[in-house]
Formats: structure tokens, C-alpha cells, sequence
């Protein structure tokens, strides 16, 4: 009895042994009884079939592709590789549709590489600015999709632009350049990372020969860094083009100068213009004692004058135009010398300098500046333009 029960217990242990393998086996050993079969370039619906053939699963994936549509393009597991059945295989199948390269837009200007993309049936979907030293201000560094790879016509295209070496950001206030020089307003754009688009004259009276009468964009518009600026310069008019509505300013008779003005603006009302050429006094020769003569007077010739008309009465004086204060806060930023700063203000009056010296390191400038109608402060340290502001 005792021999029988001894074998007895070693056979129910080595059941239980047997058991625990298949367990184990089962769950954490993967049976690897089928085989991976190849797929691609086979259509999707033909594709699925031949994996559940296998005991295998199928996920898609759409890509764009130059293979017309519902297409296998590739598979992630390789075919013959041996996999436990249920295992899932990813399936990359093309979209269809036109395909065609990216073109290359790397080292191009913005706008320039913009244009490219559009003419080749792209658009740009996202604009990253990045500082860089060895870029430019408004030069594309990289872009993505990366050239020549192919990709759908209507693919969009994100750009990472340089944005200079001093990380500006991506948008600048374009400055007021009215009454400005052709070489400061050239410098003043280039300054904030803006490029000189085309230029152009036109008649003008009213600003001197050769500064800027008028830009596009206008100042105080918000323009993406690296954008071309268009400026117009100031000429002197022409014989044939139309002279400005304004009297003579060295005429200096009061009356004459007002009436004229009455003509030029085309007033309703006649009006007779004055003669310049005063009425002279009759002279008298004087009576010559030894002769005992009768005094000869001679008349000299008047002026003729026109009918006699009511006489416009002079205009009333125009009242000073209204006087404001600018306040002028500006703190020179650190640095590791003085530089050389100049303040300047423009109104209805003209330009003045307000300041022109050297500053130091973090000193603080406060100063209120009377002007008239609108005032523009420009600010430059170290010759080169900073800061501008305007008053109403």
C-alpha cells in the first residue's frame, strides 16, 4: 500500500507540472503558426482577404501616393515572417490623385518663396520665426515637406523663417517716413528687417524735393518682418501739371494777395484785383524868383484801373493754431559706451531737433515739447533709427 501511494502522489505531481506548462505556454508564449503573406501592390479589399486567410488582422492607413487609389503601398511586417494568429498588420494604402515634387524654396525671401509654392499648386499652412545669425531677416531656413519629395498637389507647406540676428518678432509697426530723406527712410526700414519694395515721384508743394511723400503700407501698420516697403519722393511740379491753391507768398501787398487768393479758390463773388503800381503824387514846380513865372503843374500818366468795384474787405485773421504738449519719455537701453543721440520733431511748423549729444548706459530722458496739429518724434541712437511716435 505504501508503494502504491507513493507513485500515486508522484504521478498527480507531475500532472500538475504538465498543466502548469501548457498554462504558461498558452498565455505568455507566442504560438508562432502563421505566416506574414505579401500584400503590396495588391488592392485593399484583396489584401484583407489574404490576411484573414491567415488568421492575421488588417489596419489601414491612408498616404498620398503616386499608385491609384485603394492600393497597398507597404506593409510593416515583412513578408514570410513568422507571427502568432490574430496579429495585427498595418497597411499603408494610397489616397490616389495628382502627385508631383515639392519645389525647393530654402535661402528664398518670404515673399518669393510664397510666390513659388502657389505657383506650383501649394499652399503654406504654418510660419514658424526663428533667430538666426547666419540668416537674414525674412529668409526661409527650412521647410516641410522637405524637397524633392513628392506629394499631393494640394498638400500645404509649413516654413521656418529667420526672423535676424536680434529675434525681432514676427509682425513690425511700420514707422511714419513722411518728410523724410531718401536715405534715412531707407535706413529707418531696413532697421526693423523691412526691404525697399519700388519707388516713385509725384508733384508735391507741400514736402521738400526728394523726401518721402507718401508709403505703402502707412505708417503705423502692423507688416510681417522681411515685407517690401513701396515709397513715393516729392518732385518739383511740372509747367504742365496744375500749380498749388495757394497766393503768391512774396507778394506783399495785403490787398492784392487777398484778392488773388479770392481768385484761385474760384469764389462766386467778382472780385477786382488792385493794382501793384501806386497812384503818384501830382509834382508841383516851384516858382523861380528872378523869372516871376506862373508855377507849371505836370501830371504824370495814372494807372489805369478798372471799373470801380466794391473793395474786398481783408479776411479776418485766422486764429494760432491750438498748441499741445508731447511728452517725450525715452530710457537709452545698457551699453558699453555712449553713443551718439538725436531726438528730432516734426509738426504742422517743420522739423526741429530736440536733442542731439551723447547719451550713457540706462539714462532716462523726459522732456515736454509744445507743438501744433499733429507731431511725429523720431528717435536715433547711434545713427541708427529706434523709436518713433506720434501726437495728435
Amino acid at each position: 500500500m505504501g508503494r502504491i501511494h507513493r507513485w500515486g502522489v508522484i504521478l498527480a505531481f507531475l500532472v500538475i507540472i504538465g498543466c502548469a506548462y501548457i498554462g504558461i505556454k498558452m498565455v505568455f508564449i507566442e504560438d508562432k503558426d502563421s505566416e506574414v503573406p505579401s500584400v503590396t501592390g495588391m488592392q485593399l479589399v484583396d489584401a484583407v482577404d489574404a490576411l484573414q486567410e491567415r488568421g492575421l488582422l488588417a489596419k489601414v492607413d491612408k498616404v498620398d501616393s503616386p499608385m491609384p487609389a485603394d492600393t497597398v503601398v507597404s506593409q510593416n511586417l515583412s513578408a514570410g515572417e513568422k507571427v502568432s494568429k490574430g496579429k495585427v498588420v498595418l497597411l499603408r494604402v494610397s489616397k490616389g490623385g495628382a502627385i508631383q515634387p515639392i519645389p525647393d524654396v530654402r535661402g528664398l525671401k518670404f515673399e518669393e518663396g510664397v510666390k513659388k509654392l502657389s505657383e506650383a499648386g501649394f499652399k503654406v499652412d504654418k510660419i514658424t520665426r526663428v533667430t538666426d545669425r547666419l540668416k537674414p531677416s525674412g529668409t526661409i531656413i527650412a521647410q516641410n515637406p522637405a524637397s524633392p519629395q513628392q506629394v499631393a498637389a494640394n498638400c500645404m507647406v509649413s516654413l521656418l523663417v529667420s526672423s535676424g540676428t536680434s529675434g525681432e518678432s514676427s509682425f513690425v509697426t511700420m514707422p511714419d517716413l513722411r518728410g523724410q530723406d531718401q536715405e534715412s527712410a531707407i535706413a529707418m526700414i531696413e532697421q526693423l528687417g523691412l526691404r525697399l519694395g519700388q519707388t516713385a515721384d509725384a508733384p508735391s508743394t507741400s514736402m521738400p524735393i526728394g523726401s518721402v511723400l507718401s508709403s505703402r503700407p502707412k505708417g503705423g501698420a502692423k507688416v510681417p518682418a522681411g515685407s517690401l516697403v513701396n515709397l513715393t519722393f516729392a518732385r518739383e511740379p511740372l509747367a504742365s501739371e496744375a500749380a498749388p491753391d495757394v497766393p503768391p507768398s512774396n507778394d506783399q501787398d495785403k490787398e492784392r494777395a487777398e484778392a488773388v487768393r479770392k481768385v484761385v479758390i474760384k469764389e462766386a463773388a467778382p472780385t477786382t484785383i488792385p493794382s501793384k503800381i501806386p497812384a503818384t503824387e501830382e509834382p508841383v514846380i516851384k516858382k523861380t524868383e528872378p523869372a516871376k513865372t506862373e508855377p507849371v503843374k505836370t501830371e504824370t500818366p495814372k494807372a489805369e484801373t478798372p471799373a470801380p468795384a466794391p473793395t474786398p474787405k481783408p479776411a479776418p485773421a485766422e486764429p494760432a493754431a491750438p498748441t499741445n504738449n508731447a511728452k517725450v519719455r525715452y530710457q537709452v537701453p545698457p551699453l558699453t559706451k555712449p553713443l551718439s543721440l538725436k531726438i528730432e520733431m516734426t509738426d504742422d511748423s517743420g522739423t526741429r531737433v530736440l536733442k542731439d549729444g551723447m547719451a550713457n548706459s540706462g539714462e532716462y530722458i523726459s522732456m515736454n515739447v509744445p507743438y501744433t496739429g499733429e507731431a511725429r518724434i523720431t528717435i536715433f541712437l547711434g545713427g541708427d533709427f529706434v523709436w518713433q511716435d506720434r501726437y495728435n
